[in-house]
């Protein structure tokens, strides 16, 4: 990462003097930190020092997971410069969601999810359809009992457990459409295996990666299909290789949670890192930042986020074309509900079954 951030020119968002937002360069004094503290997020550690970047072997000293995903922008028509720039002035405030959020819940999204609690109806199902295609594969097959032991034990971490089955499979999961669920990658491919996403989806010159990140101990909002594929294999059935890396992230990569967006252009792989706006405001708040500074906002980033003014979210994500809306509680608890009410539906958390 640190290669291709050297390759990259850094761009922020800003609102200029006559009320549009445009897309403008960094103070060049900042580059060097912003790059250090993107390669120290990406690695998982910091070294002393504002110009050091974290060394491999410090991994995980953040407690932070680093992922990728490509995107195709839903642009309107217009001069491009405003479109764009008008664009990820919401992005950054309302953050990417799954693809339930651009419907409304109520009437649309998995009922079972977002607002009634799971039957044996709705695990039966799931269960078919995923057997259904392991036996295509000739992967085997979930045993009724084995999931029955599970149901006892959790049930709404069982059907949880199955959700993430039916996300993994992709389009041949009917409801994929109404997905809660957003798919990224991470670890040291996970850039290139975004890209490959993104300039597949995207008939455009450019194409869009967004560079996220979350906390290891947020463990009831992500998944890793790597355990999927263990779990199963636990159950003597097997399952996709994980070729793409993928880490399953519940909900939403909040915006919190975005260190920005990276644009490639095409035609001449040139590359330019869109920060995210709050987050550049960090450090160009504190241009006499000393060296134990850079390290405390390294460790409050990963810790608490990036401070997100929403004062505008209902307006930005109608803008955006999100229908519902989802937030989080200090506790990790999360909600969602329509746009422009309130947000009372509790939503499940992915839980361990299997201790």
């Amino acid at each position: 990462m640190y290669k291709i951030l050297q390759r990259t020119s850094l761009k922020t968002i800003e609102l200029d003097y006559s009320g549009e937002y445009r897309c403008i360069n960094v103070d060049s004094i900042l580059v060097t930190r912003i790059r250090n503290l993107l390669n120290s997020i990406y690695h998982g550690g910091v070294r002393s020092g504002i110009y050091g970047y974290a060394r491999k072997n410090e991994n995980h000293e953040l407690n932070v997971i680093s992922f990728f995903r490509g995107f195709r922008p839903d642009f309107n028509h217009g001069n491009y410069e405003e479109v764009i720039s008008r664009y990820f002035h919401n992005y950054f405030e309302v953050g990417e969601k799954g693809k339930a959020y651009r419907e409304n819940v109520l009437d649309d999204g998995i009922p079972t999810y977002f607002y009634d609690t799971p039957d044996s109806k709705e695990i039966d199902e799931l269960l078919q359809l995923i057997n259904s295609i392991l036996k295509k594969n000739n992967f085997g097959k979930i045993k009724p009992e084995k999931i029955r032991s599970l149901i006892e034990k959790d049930t709404l971490g069982t059907y949880m457990y199955l959700l993430n089955l039916a996300h993994n499979i992709g389009g041949r999961w009917e409801n994929k459409c109404r997905s809660p669920f957003v798919s990224a990658s991470y670890g040291s491919k996970g850039f290139e295996i975004a890209l490959r996403f993104a300039q597949a989806r995207n008939t455009d010159i450019n194409s869009y990666v967004i560079w996220g990140f979350t906390n290891i101990n947020d463990s009831g909002n992500y998944i890793f299909t790597k355990e999927l594929s263990r779990n199963l294999g636990m159950m003597n059935v097997n399952w996709y290789e994980d070729i793409h890396s993928e880490i399953i992230i519940k909900d939403s990569i909040a915006p919190q949670n975005i260190l920005g967006v990276f644009e490639i252009n095409k035609e001449t792989s040139a590359k330019q890192f869109i920060i995210n706006p709050s987050l550049y405001k960090l450090f160009y708040a504190s241009k006499d930042m000393h060296r134990y500074k850079f390290s405390e906002l390294v460790n409050y980033i990963c810790r608490e986020g990036i401070p997100i003014d929403q004062s505008n979210f209902m307006k930005c994500a109608r803008e955006l074309g999100y229908k519902s809306y989802g937030y989080r509680l200090p506790n990790g608890q999360t909600f969602a509900g329509e746009i422009d009410r309130e947000a009372n539906i509790r939503l499940p958390e992915n839980t361990n079954i299997w201790e």
